[in-house]
């Protein structure tokens, strides 16, 4: 697993999360080495049909101008995680400075990862930069998700963030099979775009690489019944195993209600036994 390069000193929190997921002898799926530093905190992992579910929680406000959380994820081979988040990740005015996520995700052959956050949400002023890297042996599977909110919509603020920038790898069987990058601002007609669909839209991006689901698998004529008045959605293959899904929603509700189809219709098709996202 690739490391990630040092950052120069600055303000705010500089905070971490690190695991790795390994399977035992009788295949399940347990934490063989965790590390955590605020502004990151894991509750209690537990289990449901032989997936290990992970909430990471941020015990803060949110993301402040010049924070820094590092996030590293190795699932080793026979292993099987979810990594989600109980709460929307917020970032907060950061005029003083950017905050930063940096996450490399290693996934062996015969694992799985998800990753299925709560949406961010950029409040006024705000500027986040994220990068992700995802390695993919043969036969390692993903399901890779992240969800944006237009802002803090109860109070009236849409669209009032500073910057937003993304950059997305993955590489499957080290070859680069994924490259997504895009900035949202204010500046350079990006937000025109999004808001031509949606006055507030919301949007989410994800991937999904198995070779367990074939171009003729049923999840796909379900997503095309999710295209509606409410919903803009699209999805492509990607160049080897897997595929990209987007979808502009026309509200938060809209939103969760497509992502939870999707989410059941891709799980359907790849013959995954449904496991919940978070403990009751």
């Amino acid at each position: 697993m690739e490391a990630l390069a040092a950052l120069p000193a600055r303000n705010g929190l500089r905070g971490h999360l690190r695991l790795v997921c390994s399977a035992d002898e009788n295949g399940r799926s347990f934490l063989r080495e965790q590390s955590v530093a605020v502004p990151m905190h894991l509750s209690k992992p537990f289990w449901d049909h032989g997936v290990l579910v992970v909430n990471v929680i941020n015990p803060t406000a949110g993301l402040l101008a010049g924070d820094f959380v590092e996030v590293m994820v190795s699932v080793e081979s026979g292993a099987k995680l979810v990594l989600t988040t109980p709460s929307a990740t917020r970032v907060h005015d950061t005029q003083l400075g950017e905050a930063r996520v940096e996450q490399v995700f290693s996934i062996a052959a015969d694992a799985r990862l998800e990753v299925w956050p709560e949406i961010l949400i950029p409040q006024g002023s705000a500027r986040y930069h994220q990068k992700t890297r995802i390695e993919i042996e043969a036969g390692g599977e993903l399901l890779f998700m992240e969800a944006l909110a237009p802002g803090r919509v109860a109070f009236g603020e849409v669209f009032a963030f500073e910057r937003l920038d993304w950059e997305t790898d993955i590489l499957y069987c080290g070859r680069k099979i994924a490259r997504e990058r895009y900035v949202i601002t204010r500046e350079n007609g990006s937000l025109e775009a999004l808001q031509a669909a949606f006055p507030q839209a919301y949007q989410a991006s994800l991937f999904l690489v198995s070779e367990r689901i074939s171009d003729h698998a049923p999840c796909w004529k379900l997503l095309r019944q999710l295209q509606g008045e409410h919903v803009w959605l699209g999805f492509s293959r990607l160049s080897q195993a897997g595929w990209t899904i987007k979808l502009l929603a026309r509200d938060s509700l809209a939103l969760r209600r497509a992502l939870a189809a999707i989410r059941a219709a891709l799980y359907a098709s790849a013959g995954w036994p449904d496991s919940a996202l978070r403990k009751l």
